[in-house]
C-alpha cells in the first residue's frame, strides 16, 4: 500500500495553525539542512535524496509562504479531512463491520464526486474574485512606497543606492543572510553565525550605506552590501 502524501506542514515540520514568522524560520531549517551545497562529494543517492528534498520543502513553502496560498491550502485540507470522515462509509456495530450499499452504486458515487468538485470549485471562485482586489491594492502600496523613497533619494544625494533589485527569494531589506555558492542569499536567523544584514543594494552604479562591512555580488549583477549583525 502506497504510503500517505505528506502536506506542506509535514514537510516542514510545522503543526497547522503556527504564525507565518515559525513556518519561515522552519522553511529556512529545512532549506539549510537539505541543501545541495552540503551534499557535494556524497554519493549519487544521497545527492538525489537531498535534491528531491529540497525539492518538496520549495515547494511546501511557495504555499505557505504566501498567506493567500496558504489560505486556500488549508482550505482543501478540510475539504479533504471532512470528505474522508463523512463519506467512507464503513462502520462497526456490536462488532459486526458494515457497509454503506450506496458504495456500490455507480450513480451515487458519481453524484458525490460532482457534489465535492462543486465545492471545491465555489470556494476557489471566491478566492479567484478577492485575489484580483488585493494584488491592486499591494501594487498601489508599492507604487506608493517606491515614489516615495526615489523621492528622498532626490533630496537626499548622499546615498546613491538603486531600490527594487531582486535579491533572491523571500529576502528583504533588514534580513539577515549566508552567502551561499552562487554567490546567492540564503536568510537565516539574526545569531552571531550569520554572515550579514542587508542593509542595502545597487545595480553596479550606486554605492553602498557607511554601514556597510561585506558588498557581495550576486549572480544576477546586483550588488548586495551587508552590515554586521
Amino acid at each position: 500500500m502506497a504510503g500517505k502524501t505528506r502536506t506542506h506542514y509535514e514537510i516542514l515540520g510545522v503543526p497547522r495553525g503556527v504564525p507565518q514568522d515559525e513556518v519561515r524560520r522552519a522553511y529556512v531549517a529545512a532549506a539549510r539542512k537539505w541543501h545541495p551545497d552540503r551534499f557535494v562529494g556524497r554519493s549519487p543517492e544521497d545527492a538525489e535524496r537531498a535534491e528531491q528534498a529540497m525539492r518538496r520543502v520549495n515547494q511546501a513553502w511557495e504555499t505557505l509562504g504566501d498567506s493567500d496560498r496558504r489560505i486556500l491550502y488549508d482550505q482543501e485540507l478540510d475539504g479533504r479531512s471532512s470528505l474522508d470522515a463523512s463519506v467512507s462509509g464503513i462502520r462497526v456495530d456490536d462488532g459486526i463491520t458494515r457497509i454503506d450499499p450506496r458504495l456500490l452504486d455507480p450513480d451515487f458515487l458519481a453524484a458525490r464526486r460532482q457534489a465535492q468538485f462543486d465545492e471545491i470549485s465555489n470556494r476557489s471562485s471566491v478566492a479567484i474574485r478577492v485575489f484580483p482586489v488585493v494584488a491592486v491594492l499591494t501594487l498601489l502600496v508599492g507604487i506608493f512606497v517606491f515614489t516615495a523613497y526615489a523621492s528622498d533619494q532626490v533630496r537626499g544625494p548622499t546615498s546613491t543606492t538603486v531600490p527594487g533589485p531582486s535579491l533572491g527569494t523571500g529576502i528583504e531589506a533588514n534580513d539577515c543572510v549566508d552567502v551561499i555558492s552562487g554567490p546567492a542569499l540564503l536568510e537565516v536567523p539574526c545569531t552571531a553565525t550569520a554572515d550579514g544584514k542587508v542593509i542595502g543594494a545597487h545595480l553596479g552604479d550606486g554605492v553602498c550605506p557607511t554601514a556597510t562591512r561585506t558588498e557581495i555580488e550576486l549572480t544576477n549583477g546586483v550588488f548586495v552590501c551587508l552590515a554586521a549583525v
